[in-house]
């Protein structure tokens, strides 16, 4: 007979216990199902597999443990059918391959399809069964003797130091495990750390996008480079050449090898070696990409709206939003409630851009008015937040943009909302911005204005919006923002009777 402490129920989990009365009503969650740990090949092994899983109640729903366990219970055979007796993260690639030839073993596919409705392809995804071994093992770091900063995959919460991050991604970790050359990672995590204090999240993963970009490279053309600080002009030549012949991850890496030469400069700096700083000249960079200022017509924007209006009716009063304002996403999607101010009977917003300055513009009433209709429906729901536009599990948090996305794309598809040429809508909400300042510029607004209008600290991008038209339509600055707001609210007509 089975001890009863070698079953853990999904209702004894905090995740089950904490949940409401309606919450709990709504899951379909059997009773007898459970995390099995009997018969497993070690104390440690039964051990860690207990900790993990009363630490993941305490994170995830109840719904989303239940599916877990199945996963759960077929790595239990697996371990129980090749006697594995300890789980060792620095083991991971060892017990990965193990995993895979049990599972060959035993008919499981290796890859797995799933249908991605954002892109409208079906991606080849790795089965949740060795996901769940890779968290499993991830976790069992928790006892190892080590710092942080020591780890392969860097967990960003648990350093004791604020982060620029920006609100609306959700970026929980860092992983230096593609870097499979380990002196060239204990480097890079040296040059990041430095980083993580002072520049944006942001940034850092460009950083590490190119250099993991970079460390590829090297395993594939030059094995014998085990640091970076081993490096030589002709190696950096010969992946220059590899960037614009071979490599088709992008159009352009002018931006990437910024990244990778912060990088491998700092990493320099750290061990004291400034000769590193010789590897890369001016010339190595592209020329600047010439921007292609992409903009939706006025009757798509329409069409789009008349769609949008039937979302979730706060996610359409911020996207709504966000085209009356000519802000970021960003910048949209972590307005504070405190936002709004009236000065000489004229409502003002204040934007605190995630990548600039702090900025105020005056606004119409009518645009006023959305704004307040948003933060009342927030604080019916959640009481009083920090930002307008919340998540629904953590009401602490601005809306993440994946989500929106991923609603929009979907609307998109199973409507089959065309541009003017025909072509399926590839959504982007930059390209509001782009409308936005392409409006300004057809009202002859002065260049400085503009800037003030988008929340530019410079002039050099106006330009690019001025070469998309240059139609008169006004030439006194409150008339013409006030006409924009009136073309954007007749695009979107009658919003209030949408209920907006």
């Amino acid at each position: 007979m089975r001890k009863l402490e070698n079953k853990i129920h999904i209702y004894e989990l905090d995740c089950y216990i904490n949940a409401t009365e309606e919450q709990k009503s709504k899951m379909r969650i059997r009773k007898e199902r459970y995390f099995d740990l009997d018969g497993l090949p070690s104390e440690e092994v039964k051990s860690l597999l207990e900790d993990f899983i009363w630490e993941r109640g305490k994170r995830l729903a109840p719904s989303s443990l239940a599916s877990e366990i199945l996963y759960y219970n077929n790595i239990c055979h697996f371990l129980i059918d090749k006697d594995i007796k300890a789980l060792r993260y620095k083991d991971e690639n060892k017990i990965i391959l193990q995993l895979k030839s049990w599972m060959l073993e035993e008919g499981y596919a290796l890859t797995s399809k799933k249908y991605r409705e954002i892109s409208g392809i079906t991606a080849i995804e790795t089965p949740n069964m060795v996901k769940h071994m890779k968290k499993i093992l991830e976790y069992s770091q928790k006892n190892e003797e080590c710092s942080e900063q020591d780890r392969d995959i860097w967990r960003l919460d648990k350093f004791d130091f604020p982060l620029r991050i920006n609100p609306i991604k959700n970026v929980k970790t860092i992983s230096f495990k593609p870097i499979n050359q380990e002196v060239i990672r204990k480097e890079v995590k040296a040059a990041i750390f430095m980083h993580l204090k002072y520049e944006a999240l942001g940034t850092i993963i460009a950083e590490m996008t190119a250099t993991k970009r970079f460390c590829k490279y090297l395993a594939l053309r030059h094995t014998d480079i085990q640091s970076l600080l081993d490096l030589t002009r002709d190696i950096i030549e010969k992946y220059l050449i590899y960037l614009q012949t071979e490599a088709k991850d992008r159009k352009n890496y002018r931006t990437d090898l910024y990244s990778l030469r912060r990088v491998i400069e700092d990493v320099g700096n750290h061990y004291d070696r400034q000769d590193i700083k010789c590897l890369f000249i001016s010339n190595d960079f592209p020329s600047t990409p010439r921007y292609l200022f992409r903009f939706y017509s006025d009757e798509t924007i329409k069409r789009l709206n008349e769609y949008i209006f039937q979302m979730d009716e706060q996610i359409a009063r911020a996207l709504i939003l966000h085209q009356l304002l000519g802000t970021r996403i960003s910048d949209t999607l972590t307005l504070k409630t405190d936002c709004l101010s009236i000065r000489e009977n004229r409502y003002f917003i204040r934007i605190e851009q995630v990548k600039s300055i702090t900025y105020k513009k005056a606004i119409s009433d009518e645009v006023a008015r959305l704004i307040i209709k948003a933060i009342d429906y927030t604080e019916q729901q959640y009481g009083k937040t920090e930002y307008i536009f919340v998540k629904k599990d953590d009401p602490s948090k601005p809306f993440q943009y994946s989500m929106l996305q991923n609603q929009v794309m979907k609307l998109i598809r199973r409507n089959d909302i065309r541009d003017e040429n025909g072509e399926l809508l590839n959504f982007g909400t930059h390209m509001f911005r782009h409308c936005y300042g392409k409006k300004l510029t057809e009202m002859h607004i002065d260049d400085w204005m503009i800037a003030r209008l988008l929340g530019h600290k410079t002039l050099q991008s106006v330009s690019y919006y001025r070469k998309i038209g240059n139609k008169m339509m006004a030439d006194e600055t409150r008339a013409a923002r006030e006409r924009i707001d009136m073309i954007l609210l007749d695009i979107v007509k009658e919003w209030d009777g949408y209920e907006i």
